[in-house]
């Protein structure tokens, strides 16, 4: 009995020593895209703000005590309606001061032209000189000079005192306040801050500056409205600015296209940006890979890992053509279609057989 089972336990190790050990390692899971045609243009979400596009700031032009000024934050108000008034009276007193000047230098040209005409009668009897006929003259030239400054002083008091009131330019509500009544302003100190709620909005965002040479001007961009439940909203490229603001971005303002239902001034709004491809032919051999699916190597160009048929890595070398909104441009050996490791590219290598993440059985150690 011990000899048959000491022969038992050298069989079973033999069987043992002779079975090869499993060395394999678990293939790497590796997220994928499809390579996908490159088209003449490519897009870059950008945050933006809602402005009205017609607003206004509000000031007197003379000085004085703000009188009555009822309106406040958001109130509505109508064209020519009065806004804001100052104490008037040191106005109105200068106004009627200067006409009375007027009236006085009016009557002393009548005087001047009565003696003019009667030394003109005179010289033409030869009973008075040549001298008191000129002098004459140059008084009635005189007067008429305090006539018209008269009237000019009249018409600036009489503009100083229509500068008291303060009408609206058009249709609007108030969007800012900074006075109030009784408090004393200087002149064009900024007492009301107006917007108008019926020429439309526009949307307000800044572009960088290597992008900002691909943006046209008049073209059709879509806006959305996170405030009215991602809204979707046509605007147009109204202006591009020419000088770079903090950060090196360029101001650039988009006209909504027509009314909008609760937008309102301040929203915030997110531009989908359809720009022009930096290359003219961009389009043509070119393709669209993930951003991440770029592998940089120490030396050479920029590469991409394609999967064959058999899930294999292959080395695709690529140039980039452009990058925005965490795609890439490329061109190269590629194919509409084929697939990349879009993650990851780092902790793969070229003959690597791999998994496709949640496509293939995945093996942990």
């Amino acid at each position: 009995m011990l000899v048959t089972l000491f022969a038992v336990l050298i069989l079973a190790g033999c069987s043992s020593a002779s079975e090869p050990p499993d060395t394999s390692s678990p293939l790497h899971i590796v997220d994928v895209a499809n390579v996908e045609r490159a088209a003449s243009v490519s897009r870059m979400t950008l945050p933006g703000r809602v402005e009205p596009s017609r607003k206004t700031t509000m000031s007197f032009e003379v000085s004085g005590q703000v009188d009555d000024l009822v309106l406040d934050v958001g109130d509505a108000f109508q064209r020519g309606e009065t806004l804001a008034r100052l104490n008037g009276e040191r106005y109105q007193l200068t106004y009627e001061r200067r006409q009375a000047e007027e009236v006085e230098a009016r009557t002393d040209l009548a005087d001047a032209q009565r003696e003019l005409k009667r030394l003109t009668a005179l010289r033409q009897g030869g009973h008075t000189s040549e001298a008191a006929l000129e002098n004459a003259e140059a008084a009635v030239a005189g007067a008429r000079a305090r006539v018209d400054a008269a009237v000019a002083s009249r018409k600036l008091a009489a503009r100083d005192l229509e500068q008291t009131s303060l009408r609206a330019p058009f249709d609007g509500t108030v969007a800012r306040r900074r006075a109030e009544p009784g408090q004393r302003v200087a002149a064009n100190q900024v007492i009301l801050d107006l917007v108008s709620q019926s020429d439309g909005f526009d949307v307000l965002t800044r572009v960088p500056e290597n992008v900002i040479g691909r943006v046209q001007a008049d073209n059709l961009q879509s806006v959305s409205v996170p405030a009215l439940g991602n809204l979707q909203i046509t605007a147009r490229v109204t202006h591009i600015g020419s000088h770079a603001a903090d950060g090196n971005v360029y101001p650039v303002i988009l006209r909504i296209i027509g009314p909008v239902e609760q937008l309102r001034s301040g929203m915030t709004a997110e531009i989908s940006f359809e720009i022009a491809a930096d290359r003219p032919a961009a389009s043509v051999g070119s393709f669209r890979v993930p951003l991440t699916s770029l592998l940089y190597p120490v030396q050479g160009e920029p590469q991409v890992l394609r999967l064959d048929d058999a899930n294999q890595l292959v080395s695709v070398p690529v140039t980039v053509l452009s990058v925005a909104d965490g795609e890439a441009v490329v061109s190269g050996d590629l194919q509409v279609g084929q697939r990349v490791v879009a993650r990851g590219v780092e902790f793969v290598s070229v003959g690597d057989r791999v998994n496709i993440l949640g496509q293939s059985p995945q093996r942990f150690h």
